[in-house]
């Protein structure tokens, strides 16, 4: 017989500030890694690099959105992430890349912003 077991979770912190609303968090770590070729096949690759994308979307609250991600896209200031999934959690400096705020039909106003930082192992 299968053991219980609790399922994980994912928050957000912006600026060290847990993010209460998110409906969908996404961590993407990619080393943009380049490929190398030759005429007998594949040699092996060359270090890109790399970089960490976090990508939200929550509900707006009346007072506004929690981390205003629209006023940090204008400003183009840097922020620290930190996405902690089990024992491990990543933590970065890098800024916000983009934000939409919209609103279907009888449905919450959400915002979605996307942030690009360092590439930078959980731990």
């Amino acid at each position: 017989m299968p053991a219980l077991q609790d399922h994980l979770r994912l928050k957000l912190l912006v600026d060290g500030v847990m993010q209460v609303t998110p409906s969908q968090i996404r961590i993407q770590f990619s080393s943009n890694n380049q490929v190398v070729e030759t005429l007998e096949g594949l040699a092996g690759k060359t270090p890109g690099a790399g970089r960490v994308t976090i990508s939200c979307t929550g509900s707006v609250p009346v007072s506004g959105p929690e981390a205003d991600p629209a006023t940090k896209v204008v400003k183009g200031t840097y922020h620290d992430m930190q996405v902690p999934f089990g024992p491990k959690s990543y933590i970065g400096t890098g800024w916000f890349d983009e934000c939409d705020i919209g609103q279907s039909t009888n449905a919450n106003t959400e915002v979605s912003f996307t942030w690009i930082g360092e590439f930078a192992e959980p731990k």
